[in-house]
């Protein structure tokens, strides 16, 4: 059975590692996938704001009159400075500064006269050859064209991109110009390579002719991704824990089971242990009684007659204690409330205790007062100083020095039984006040008991709305404390 129990508790502890590595597993998923998804979001608005800021720019440039104007552009297809297996794209631009819009005429043209001219009248014309090596789609080389002539009549500004960025709801950590090596044509992004500090940068050719494009940084916020798997992570999170809470609970309910088989079976043991006691008491004194001349020894018949009373009372207070422990509820136990003298009862309580011949046992008593006073059940109250007494008498060996000290403490009352007999490990304190429980250290002593008696006595105070606590080191002694409160008289 304990080895199909260790397997149980290895299986669960399995199931639960890997219960919560694949809800990890999928959570990281889940991540990674809205991750991605922000950054797709990011990455399309950021195109959609740099295409506004170029048609902003543009209309820039057409409302301008005399600023720049372009005129007399050539586009030609050549194999000159290219290898022969691919096309090339060779052409000249050429801008009049300080030019009137009606200078560039409405269809381009080639014409070197035409050009002369401009050049006679005086003007101020800034030439710029290109030469594009990619075979790039005839549409792509007019939109750089167009890109360019842009940039020109109204340059890329990263205060007036950022501004727009802002607009569209949109925080860039980074927003720079930069000047590649060759012609880039297209966006392009680089996603995140840290996934708990996740970035993302987005680069966009503004000036494809002259190699300049922007690049925009962003950090992107871990909150931000969380807000949209929350959902997710709660009921990943609540799902986990309610199967390892079970899983758990299943292994504890395991070990309870066997707890309570052994303790059972020690119950059973030590029960027919102390039965044995008061019956061989009372068949040795059913044999004397029947012998006539042994029952003219008065003093032998004293102490036959005193053990089986003894005996007998003992299994009186065996039955009485295991019928009030059983109860289901403690509200079952009948409290009759009174206000009597707290330390006539301790003496009385002292002198029903059957103390040992063989050893000295010194019972000291310490009130603050004579005439101190408790409203409580007095029977009760006389039962758990008896039980405290009996177990400080039979746990402890030799000369044994027994303390019992009672005060008034604020709004309640303080009740000490201490001891300096054999003690209790500190493992063991959390168990003393359990049914049935008997320490280990005692179990080969042939100390009588049944493990009832400090369960009884937590029962009764907790009837008194009290609570009580152990103090104990194994070979020093123990120190019970108990307190119950003033004003709240039990109904």
């Amino acid at each position: 059975m304990e080895k199909r129990i260790k397997l149980i508790s290895v299986l669960t502890i399995l199931a639960s590692v890997a219960v919560i590595a694949v809800q990890t597993y999928w959570l990281l998923n889940q991540y990674l996938y809205s991750l991605q998804q922000l950054e797709n979001e990011l990455f399309t608005k950021t195109l959609t704001v740099a295409e506004a800021d170029r048609k902003l720019r543009d209309e820039l440039r057409n409302k301008t009159i005399s600023t720049i104007t372009t005129t007399n552009l050539k586009i030609e297809q050549s194999r000159d400075s290219v290898p022969a297996t691919k096309l090339g794209w060779r052409f000249d631009t050429y801008i009049i500064k300080g030019g009137e819009a009606t200078d560039a005429p409405a269809v381009i043209r080639h014409d070197s006269l035409y050009i002369d001219s401009l050049y006679k009248s005086g003007k101020e014309i800034i030439k710029n050859q290109f030469a594009i090596d990619a075979p790039n789609h005839k549409l792509d080389v007019y939109d750089a064209l167009d890109r360019f002539f842009i940039h020109e009549k109204c340059p890329f500004t990263t205060e007036r991109f950022d501004s727009l960025l802002c607009i569209n709801g949109l925080t860039p950590a980074l927003i720079q110009i930069e000047t590649t090596d060759s012609m880039v044509w297209n966006p392009d992004r680089i996603n995140h390579t840290s996934i708990f500090y996740p970035t993302l940068e987005v680069t966009y050719p503004f000036n494809i002719l002259q190699k300049q494009q922007f690049r925009v940084l962003y950090r992107l916020s871990i909150l931000t991704i969380f807000e949209k798997i929350l959902l997710s992570f709660i009921c990943s999170v609540i799902f986990s824990f309610l199967l390892i809470f079970c899983m758990i609970y299943q292994i504890n309910t395991i070990f309870r089971q066997q707890r309570i088989e052994e303790l059972r079976k020690n119950f059973t043991h030590t029960m027919i242990h102390e039965l044995k006691r008061p019956i061989t008491a009372l068949k040795l004194c059913v044999s004397f009684m029947k012998n006539d001349k042994m029952m003219q020894d008065k003093e032998m018949k004293e102490e036959i007659l005193l053990n089986s009373h003894n005996e007998l009372d003992n299994l009186s207070s065996y039955f009485s204690k295991l019928r009030d422990v059983t109860v289901d509820d403690l509200e079952n136990i009948p409290l009759n409330l009174s206000t009597f003298n707290l330390k006539g009862l301790v003496e009385h309580c002292i002198e029903k205790q059957t103390l040992p011949s063989d050893r000295i046992i010194d019972i000291k008593i310490v009130f603050e007062d004579d005439a101190f006073e408790i409203t409580a059940d007095k029977m009760h109250i006389g039962n758990i100083f008896c039980n405290l007494l009996e177990n400080a008498v039979k746990y402890s060996e030799g000369q044994t020095v027994i303390r019992i000290e009672c005060r008034s403490v604020d709004d309640k009352y303080r009740l000490e039984v201490s001891d300096n007999g054999l003690g209790i490990s500190e493992a063991e304190c959390n168990y003393v006040f359990d049914k049935f429980f008997r320490s280990a250290d005692v179990a080969g002593k042939d100390i009588p008991g049944i493990g009832l008696g400090l369960s009884y006595v937590k029962l009764l105070v907790i009837a008194h709305k009290g609570n009580i606590s152990l103090q104990s080191t194994l070979g020093k002694g123990s120190k019970f404390v108990i307190e119950i409160p003033k004003n709240k008289l039990i109904t």
